[in-house]
């Protein structure tokens, strides 16, 4: 019995001798991260990004967040996870992409970038950290009844993304709803860079209609229980029909200015 014990005990350990080895050879092929945390924001880096290129991404994130929080009235719950990659290739496999147009993600409640220098080298940096905060500080409202075009919307109107893109030729909307439907059906570009015109524009009618702090507050106001159509009514004060027939004319004047050029 004593003997048949210790082959058992050797049994055990040599099972979990070999989970650990089979641990340790996944490790390295994810890569190790470095961490560096402010108030807001616990930024996780590879070694290839430095202890610069993290406080780059720590500073911009920190005083994005401050204008964020100021404008939309909305604190995130809990620190920010932020996964910085030092090569496209681990952060292709990171966040389950196959392309990779996007400079980052917020993906299953944390924000992955690419690595800093490329995105800087493309010009990239400042516009995908705006765009990603945006999405998710705005996460929490998705929860309450606030639809994803409208906080795309902001967010392709806060980070600038606007001065690259050119309105689509032959866009006719006729709701809001056709927002949520193109985002679903065009994830990718060129199709995605015409509906994000749309949904920048979008937030611009909003601004230019009804004020900067009306289109800004819009997004407090879900609670889970007031539908779309009755926040806009508290918001701007209009019926929500009057307002989506303007928006999509406004829409559909801007696609027949470009036509006629």
């Amino acid at each position: 019995m004593p003997s048949l014990h210790r082959r058992e005990i050797i049994v055990a350990l040599s099972a979990v001798f070999a989970t650990l080895c089979v641990l340790s050879s996944v490790s390295p092929a994810q890569g190790s991260f470095y961490s560096l945390a402010t108030v807001h924001f616990d930024v996780k880096y590879q070694r290839g990004i430095g202890d610069s290129g993290a406080q780059k991404v720590a500073d911009y994130l920190q005083n994005d967040y401050s204008y964020l929080s100021e404008k939309l009235k909305l604190d995130l719950r809990k620190k920010l996870e932020v996964r910085v990659y030092d090569t496209v290739g681990k952060y292709l496999t990171g966040t389950n992409q196959k392309r990779p147009w996007r400079g980052g993600i917020f993906w299953r409640g944390v924000l992955h970038l690419q690595p800093v220098q490329a995105l800087v080298q493309r010009e990239l940096f400042e516009q995908v950290l705006s765009f990603e905060l945006a999405m998710a500080l705005l996460e929490q409202t998705a929860g309450r009844g606030c639809p994803r075009w409208l906080r795309e919307a902001f967010a392709v109107y806060h980070c600038g993304e606007m001065v690259n893109l050119a309105p689509p030729i032959g866009a006719r909307l006729a709701s809001f709803s056709d927002l949520d439907q193109d985002l679903q059906t065009y994830p990718n570009p060129p199709q995605r860079e015409d509906v994000h015109y749309i949904l920048g524009m979008t937030m611009k009618f909003f601004i230019e209609k009804y004020g900067e702090d009306k289109a800004m507050s819009v997004y407090k106001v879900f609670d889970g229980r007031t539908s779309l159509e009755d926040v806009f009514k508290k918001v701007f004060k209009q019926e929500f029909r009057t307002i989506e027939r303007t928006w999509a004319n406004y829409i559909a004047s801007l696609t027949e200015e470009f036509k006629r050029k």
